[in-house]
């Protein structure tokens, strides 16, 4: 079932991020952590600009031995949301996708925080 987002007259990167994680949450993309999510455990999450578009944002999910990157365009919300980038090491990530400012629930869905997470929290997810 796809979810219609309603556009939001929110223009603050907290407003964007919002509806990309509304639309993030309806895609595939969240069903694949989900499913990552019951083999490797709660994943670090961050949600932010994409370098280069202001209208993409960035969701990055992160595990021990994985991460995942998605795209969101915000331009399009038909649009699917796009797998950018995958890899192995944490430290392969640029610090803005290191800034962990949401959760996944065990059901793959992305729910931002007021802030960024605390490392005693980062570490209690691992």
């Amino acid at each position: 079932m796809r979810w219609r987002l309603r556009h939001s007259s929110d223009p603050t990167p907290d407003g964007l991020f919002e509806r990309a994680a509304a639309r993030f949450n309806a895609s595939e993309a969240g069903h694949t952590v989900a499913g990552l999510t019951r083999t490797l455990g709660r994943p670090r999450v961050s949600v932010g600009a994409s370098a280069g578009s202001p209208e993409v944002v960035r969701v990055t999910v992160a595990w021990e031995l994985s991460w995942y990157q998605w795209g969101v365009d915000l331009r399009d919300e038909a649009g699917p949301v796009v797998e950018l980038a995958k890899g192995r090491e944490v430290t392969e990530l640029d610090a803005a996708a290191r800034h962990w400012n949401a959760t996944a629930e065990e059901d793959g869905r992305i729910v931002l925080t007021t802030r960024p997470l605390p490392p005693s929290r980062i570490a209690a997810i691992r």
